[in-house]
């Protein structure tokens, strides 16, 4: 169950994370409409970790605010879509939509 990180890196940059390297580990922060939503994950840059590992995923998937291994997995691997990811955190409570008056 390891989820490659080169990949997952790749994968998380086209939904709307940003990517910060710092230190010993390349941190990533959800932006939404322009915003940081304080939502962000970390992954280690070091050679020696090629793959995403079980107990890291379990990690990410808290960090990234999602219910199961599963959606970590269809996020980092691609099968789940910035829209359905945002979505999801709205129907969990996590993101907020302003509304704009016209």
């Amino acid at each position: 169950m390891k989820v490659d990180r080169k990949a997952a890196e790749k994968s998380l940059k086209k939904k709307g994370f940003r990517r910060d390297v710092s230190g010993d580990h390349v941190y990533f922060f959800h932006v939404f409409n322009g915003k940081e939503t304080g939502i962000k994950t970390y992954v280690s840059h070091s050679a020696k970790y090629r793959d995403i590992g079980p107990d890291n995923l379990k990690s990410m998937m808290r960090q990234l605010r999602l219910q199961t291994v599963h959606e970590a997995r269809d996020l980092l691997e691609c099968p789940m879509t910035a829209d359905e990811y945002n979505n999801l955190l709205r129907k969990l409570g996590h993101l907020m939509v302003e509304k704009t008056e016209y």
